[in-house]
C-alpha cells in the first residue's frame, strides 16, 4: 500500500483530475473586516509567476483583470447601492479601494504558495539533540 506523498510503482488509476481547490479570504482585524473573497487555488506556475509579475510590475489594472477573471470564484462586496459587485476582473477593476484589492491578491498570493499538506507529528523527545549538543560543547 503507497503511503500520503510519497513516491510508488503502484498503479491504482489511469488518470486523475487535480481538484479545484478553493479558499475562502478573510479580513479579521482589518478595514475591509466582514468582506469574505473566495478563490481558486489551482493555478499553472506560468499564471502564477504571471500575476505575481503583474504585482511587481506595479500594473493593478492588468493585474485586477487576469486576477479577478481567472482566480475569482465569489464574494460578499457590495456597491455605495448595496448592489453586489460581480466577482470578475471588471468588478475587481472597480472596487474604491486600491489598498483593499492589493490585500486580496496579497492573501492569495500567501494562500497558493503555502503547503496545504500538514508535515509529520512534531517530535516529542529533544532529548537526543540536547545530549548531542552537551557532548559538542565538552572539552
Amino acid at each position: 500500500m503507497a503511503k500520503k506523498g510519497v513516491v510508488s510503482n503502484e498503479r491504482k488509476a489511469s488518470s486523475f483530475q487535480v481538484p479545484n481547490r478553493t479558499s475562502c479570504l478573510t479580513f479579521i482585524g482589518t478595514p475591509w473586516e466582514g468582506a469574505e473573497v473566495v478563490v481558486r487555488l489551482g493555478i499553472s506556475i506560468a499564471l502564477y509567476l504571471r500575476i505575481n509579475q503583474l504585482v511587481e510590475d506595479n500594473d493593478p489594472m492588468q493585474l485586477a483583470m487576469v486576477f479577478g477573471d481567472v482566480m475569482l470564484e465569489s464574494w460578499n462586496l457590495v456597491d455605495e447601492k448595496n448592489k453586489p459587485i460581480p466577482a470578475t476582473g471588471d468588478g475587481m477593476a472597480s472596487l474604491p479601494d486600491l489598498p483593499f484589492s492589493m490585500r486580496i491578491v496579497t492573501l492569495w498570493l500567501e494562500a497558493v504558495a503555502a503547503v496545504s499538506d500538514p508535515l509529520g507529528p512534531p517530535s516529542v523527545d529533544g532529548n537526543t539533540l540536547v545530549r548531542a549538543s552537551i557532548a559538542l560543547e565538552s572539552p
